[in-house]
């Protein structure tokens, strides 16, 4: 949801046009881009698993940055490709892996909650990879779909929110409640996303 507000904003989408053209001036392809978001993700999860959650939400900030600029380098500056789309997708998946067993590595309270929410985000995945494949629209994305509740920054915030959750023996409790919301939200997500790709597919 937040993905597409921001995104209809001509304030940000310069900025971002900006900031993707002057990576790209340095080097810094749409692949490598990726490449960028997924190792500081994957330090991220690092970071969590030590506890050191200040240097751990600086390397997911810079893991979303990175994810926000290389479709943007690859349309402006590049022609995008069927795998930076597939390397895209590999990506955002290997850094929520990451840092959500990092989080939860030193809590075994959230073992069970962050293994509800992995379930839904494996169900969510195939409904979203699915109905796209399924449709096979022509798109500069590798992968078309429609606006959700959650979208790629609601799980940065989530992740974010999450670990602050775990520092102090007062908020850990609210960690799993957390986990359980979150569950619910990709759960009416997936089923949004079905019921457009139902709809568009009897169209066809």
């Amino acid at each position: 949801m937040l993905d597409t507000i921001l995104g209809a904003n001509p304030d940000i989408k310069r900025a971002q046009s900006r900031c993707a053209r002057a990576l790209f001036r340095l080097g810094i392809s749409a692949n490598v881009a990726t490449t960028l978001a997924a190792l500081a993700g994957i330090a991220s999860g690092i970071a969590f698993t030590r506890e050191h959650v200040m240097w751990a939400i600086a390397a997911l900030a810079i893991s979303a940055a990175f994810d926000a600029l290389d479709g943007t380098i690859a349309r402006e500056c590049a022609a995008a490709s069927p795998l930076g789309g597939v390397l895209d997708l590999l990506a955002d998946r290997v850094v929520e892996a990451c840092v959500i067993v990092g989080i939860a590595w030193r809590d075994p309270a959230l073992y069970f909650p962050a293994l509800i929410l992995v379930a839904t985000w494996y169900v969510n995945i195939t409904i979203f990879l699915a109905v796209g494949a399924a449709l096979e629209g022509p798109s500069a994305k590798l992968i078309e779909y429609p606006p959700g509740i959650l979208e790629r920054t609601e799980a940065i915030i989530f992740f974010m929110v999450l670990g602050l959750l775990e520092t102090t023996a007062i908020t850990r409790p609210l960690g799993p409640i957390l986990c359980y919301a979150m569950a619910a939200l990709e759960v009416a997500t997936g089923a949004q996303r079905l019921l457009f790709g139902m709809r568009m597919l009897g169209q066809q």
